[in-house]
């Protein structure tokens, strides 16, 4: 194919091929490392069918391969090992597919495989990946470009590519075969938007607890007592509720593991250094005796809010990284303490700490006693609950059915008596003006002169045609009858907070989710089973409520509907069905895995066979090496 490319250079296609070529391998082999595959040591990592892929592949294929997905500090980091592991294997499973496309009498001509290389539209993500077109034309000199940067013939990139390119074939070949059926494509389809309308009962236990009356002390001191083991069981498996965990407070240096990224540098922070430099420097420091951790601070912090001074709250320690949960082990007030993370170094100081508390059974008892009582309550009645509704469901509504079981004797509000109206006077102004009147008549005819006698008479004549104009104009008005509650030993709920039969139209069972009602895979079954009209004959858990359901009404798909989008449907469902068997072909090829169950097979029977061999050791000295040095970095002598 290369003669073919060479021949042709004078063609803008193949510029183009070469050109997205060398990009490729640019970005496969990258920068050297001393931990990285390299062509230099020639480690054998894989084999297939005896021969060492090291041969076959250069070691920098699978670095540039690698460096596709992450940055030259991966080859450095102690992931590193099982990211090159999986790459080995997946340039393995790609000679082993190319081999079994051959036994299936599958080939690629020079020219199918200049089409891979150069056109984009062909399947060969390395064309756009690393550039090899320019303005949408594939460039011979790029591609050269491309493969003298990544240090790859064009003869080795090639090679791999013919065995990619069968891979991808014999995938394709795999996948045609898989077919679906009219039938079973109609039976998945029916399910999934065949309908019903229920009718539910949500029986929660906040709900039936409320039916009880409140438990005594002596129900709780008596079951202290009496259920004791189960008391002790209750606390033993719940102990993390009675505990409260060890927390510590910290003052914290962060030195930022990549510089560019830091708003706020130390005062002493140099741009030049690593950062695994600038941690030592902060670390020297921070560990001298008697150390003004505040003035460290200031000095080397980089983290992005610098407004509480490196201080955390009281954290318990069960949820802190792990890497500051080892460095803090052991260590009291005062002491100071480093880790590394991801993506940063940590300088510690322990402020405040504070142990590990756990309750004794004792100051819970009677907490768990009440638990278990009311719980043991809710259960029992609860199935009285639901077993006579199930029993009499056939011939009573639901609704009806709530009030005779969960509801009987329970009122909705307390009962009340009338209290007797009272006649009051609205006119009580005018009589005591009336009095006051009558008063001071009297008053006036007690100062006239004793023989006065007719204007005495005069006088209190006048008063007395007061006091009946007074007496007229008064209203008697009659009060509005009153209640009041009765006492009642009587429970008493009201009727917006009493459990109600919810009503939910159109909904699809086609999975264990149930809209409106939750995940259960028995009632999604029976839903799907029942007649119109029907009461399911049992109930159902939704986590920790029980539900009784009726099928009122059901509709079936639509087979025209179905008809009109046959194609799309089969495609879909092909597609899904490709992935399960096979795998995710785009993410095969590119080395990342996603295999499906027959694909997986083909690679265990090659493994177990021996036709197909990851050199395992290799990655754990790798692994080893790697560690290691991790820890010479952050202890160093």
């Amino acid at each position: 194919m290369l003669q073919d490319l060479r021949d042709q250079k004078n063609s803008a296609l193949i510029v183009i091929l070469f050109a997205v070529i060398i990009i490729v391998f640019i970005f496969m082999f990258g920068l050297p490392s001393k931990d990285s595959l390299s062509s230099k040591g020639q480690t054998d990592v894989a084999v297939f069918n005896g021969e060492h892929l090291s041969r076959k592949v250069p070691h920098e294929l699978m670095r540039t391969m690698i460096l596709n997905q992450y940055d030259d500090s991966i080859f450095n980091n102690v992931q590193y090992p099982q990211i090159a592991r999986q790459t080995a294997e997946g340039i393995g499973v790609i000679y082993l597919l190319a081999d079994e496309a051959r036994k299936a009498g599958l080939r690629v001509s020079d020219e199918d495989l200049h089409d891979y290389i150069t056109n984009w539209e062909s399947g060969n993500a390395d064309i756009l990946r690393y550039g090899f077109l320019q303005k949408n034309v594939f460039s011979q000199r790029s591609y050269n470009d491309a493969l003298r940067r990544m240090q790859l013939s064009s003869r080795d990139y090639e090679s791999y590519k013919r065995e990619e390119l069968l891979a991808r074939r014999y995938l394709t070949l795999l996948a045609s075969s898989i077919t679906i059926s009219d039938a079973s494509l109609w039976d998945a389809y029916q399910e999934a938007n065949a309908t019903a309308s229920l009718e539910v009962i949500r029986i929660t236990p906040e709900n039936v607890l409320k039916t009880f009356k409140p438990l005594t002390d002596e129900e709780i001191r008596a079951f202290a007592t009496t259920g004791k083991a189960d008391i002790q069981a209750f606390y033993d498996a719940n102990i993390a509720r009675y505990t409260t965990p060890e927390k510590v407070k910290m003052q914290q240096i962060v030195i930022t593991k990549q510089f560019g990224t830091v708003q706020n540098p130390g005062a002493k922070t140099g741009k030049t250094l690593q950062s695994g430099e600038r941690f030592q420097i902060a670390k020297k420091e921070a560990l001298e005796p008697n150390v003004d951790f505040a003035q460290a601070y200031a000095d080397y912090d980089e983290s992005d809010d610098k407004s509480l001074q490196g201080m955390t709250g009281l954290i318990a320690v069960e949820i802190m990284a792990q890497e500051i949960q080892t460095a803090i082990e052991g260590k009291k007030v005062g002491d100071v303490f480093t880790a590394e993370l991801g993506d940063r170094y940590v300088i510690g100081k322990i402020v405040e700490r504070h142990e590990t508390v756990v309750k004794p059974l004792d100051e819970v008892t009677n907490e768990i006693a009440r638990q278990l009582l009311e719980e043991r309550r809710i259960a029992a009645k609860t199935r009285e609950i639901t077993t006579n509704i199930l029993a009499q469901a056939a011939t009573t509504p639901l609704a009806e059915l709530i009030d005779k079981t969960m509801y009987a004797g329970i009122l909705t509000e307390a009962p009340k008596a009338p209290v007797a109206p009272v006649a009051t006077d609205d006119d009580n102004d005018a009589d005591t003006d009336t009095a006051a009147d009558n008063d001071a008549n009297a008053d006036a005819a007690d100062t006239d002169a004793a023989n006065d006698a007719a204007d005495t008479d005069a006088a209190n004549d006048a008063a007395a045609g007061t006091d009946a104009a007074a007496d007229t104009n008064t209203a008697i008005a009659q009060a509005e009858p009153q209640y009041v509650d009765l006492p009642t030993d009587l429970i008493i709920i009201p009727e917006f907070e009493r459990t109600k039969v919810a009503s939910f139209n159109d909904v699809t069972a086609n999975t264990n989710y149930i809209q409106g009602i939750g995940v259960n895979d028995d009632l999604a079954r029976d839903i799907r089973a029942a007649a119109p009209n029907t009461v399911l004959a049992q109930s159902y858990a939704i986590g920790k409520d029980t539900v009784i359901v009726k099928v009122v009404s059901k509709k079936e798909a639509d087979r025209a509907a179905f008809e009109a989008n046959l194609e799309a449907l089969r495609s879909g469902a092909i597609q899904a069905r490709v992935v399960a068997l096979i795998g995710d072909t785009d993410a095969i090829i590119n080395l990342k895995g996603g295999y499906g169950i027959w694909l997986e097979q083909i690679i265990n029977d090659a493994m177990q066979k021996g036709t197909l061999r990851i050199e395992s050791d290799y990655f754990t000295k790798l692994s080893t090496r790697i560690q290691k040095r991790q820890e010479e970095q952050n202890n160093p002598q």
